[in-house]
This record gives structure tokens, C-alpha cells and sequence, in this order.
């Protein structure tokens, strides 16, 4: 299969970019309903996104330290007795309270469906550049540096948010044999994956420069 053109790979990751758009469009149209609808709910409605979940229950992640007293991990076929699970991550699903907090969370739930598809945007675009076989247009390069931006800000968002989600849980919940933590979870690849979107994005400067010398010349 050919890279560009039409009937391409690219053709084809624009159809799937485009799918994705649209479910995030949906993602956001229906957390932004929910956020208007719930006061006014009293049925088992519930979104979850990860992050907040309307309506009877809410689900935010959490970090958590287990007190090997309480739960003893145990291999016997191996002969080890003193096992210890330790900087475990999970869900903590709770009945949903009118509040600040859940507000807050759909407010910011609503922001970074508003991010993915910004940056889902970007990417279509450049993606119908190279179906139409134009890859080097002038406009690809910025696309794909805010496309960068937007990788480096959303992950950057999404530990920060981790973050004080852990915080409200390790405040206000307490489990027998558990120790709730408060760490930010910052995915390092993500961060290093928009560093080299950006140095991509130079590329496509320079390739784009050559590009429109070598048709002055011609």
C-alpha cells in the first residue's frame, strides 16, 4: 500500500482520525449534558471517563500503598513468604455528591475533550495534505508543532489533575490495610514523544523551504 496519495495509508489514517474526532465531539457534547443534567437526576445515570462519572457514582484514579501486615503475599511454590505490593494505581468508584469537586472535574473533563480534539484537528489536516500528496505545505509545519504543544500540555494536565485527584482521595477516604498516596503519575514517553514531534516539525520546516526552492529554480 502506498504511503500518500489517494487509496493510501495516509487516506486511511485520515478516515480513522476523523472517526476519532467525531467520538470526541460526543465525548464532550455528552460530559457538558450531564454536567447541565445532573442536579436534576435522580436515576442511575453515570459517564465514565476515567475522571468523573455523573449521576450515582463517580470514578477518579488513585495511588496506593498496601501494609504487607494486613495483606501478606505469599509464594509457595516458590518458597517466598514476605512478597510486598508497592506504588499500586487503580480506580476508587464513590456515590457522586453535588459539589465543587465534581464540578471541577467535569469542568476539566471538558477541557481535555476540548485539547483532543484540537489536536485531533491538526493532525487531520496535515493527513489530507499527505492523501493529496502535499505533504510539504507551508502550514504542516506549525500544525505539526502545536500538535507537539498539545501532546506536552496534555500530559503535563493530566498529572497535574492525577495529581489532586489523589490528594482528595488520600484527605477524605481512608481503606483497613491501605495507604492512599498523592503522586502525579507523569508519563515521561509522552513528554519525550512531543519533544520529537517538535523536532519532526522542523523537519517538515526545512522540507517545506528546499520544497518551494527547488520550484523557484525549476
Amino acid at each position: 500500500m502506498r504511503a500518500m496519495g489517494k487509496g493510501s495509508l495516509a487516506s486511511f489514517i485520515t478516515v480513522l482520525l476523523n472517526v476519532a474526532w467525531g467520538m470526541a465531539a460526543l465525548g464532550l457534547a455528552l460530559t457538558a449534558l450531564l454536567l447541565v443534567l445532573s442536579p436534576f437526576v435522580q436515576g442511575p445515570m453515570e459517564v465514565d471517563a476515567s475522571l468523573i462519572a455523573v449521576g450515582s457514582n463517580m470514578t477518579i484514579p488513585v495511588s496506593f500503598s498496601v501494609d504487607a501486615r494486613t495483606h501478606r503475599v505469599r509464594a509457595p511454590s516458590l518458597g517466598i513468604e514476605d512478597a510486598e505490593i508497592r506504588d499500586a494505581r487503580g480506580s476508587l468508584r464513590f456515590p457522586a455528591r453535588w459539589g465543587a469537586f465534581l464540578v471541577g472535574n467535569a469542568i476539566l473533563v471538558i477541557l481535555m475533550f476540548g485539547l483532543v480534539l484540537w489536536v485531533l484537528s491538526q493532525l487531520r489536516a496535515v493527513f489530507r495534505t499527505l492523501r493529496d500528496g502535499q505533504p510539504f505545505v507551508p502550514a504542516n509545519a506549525t500544525r505539526i508543532r502545536w500538535i507537539a504543544y498539545g501532546v506536552i500540555a496534555g500530559e503535563l494536565a493530566r498529572s497535574v489533575l492525577v495529581f489532586f485527584e489523589n490528594y482528595y482521595v488520600a484527605t477524605h477516604f481512608s481503606a483497613e490495610g491501605l495507604r492512599f498516596d498523592v503522586r502525579p503519575d507523569l508519563n515521561v514517553f509522552a513528554i519525550v514523544l512531543g519533544l520529537i514531534i517538535l523536532v519532526i516539525a522542523e523537519v517538515f520546516r526545512a522540507g517545506t523551504r528546499l520544497d518551494e526552492e527547488q520550484s523557484l529554480t525549476v
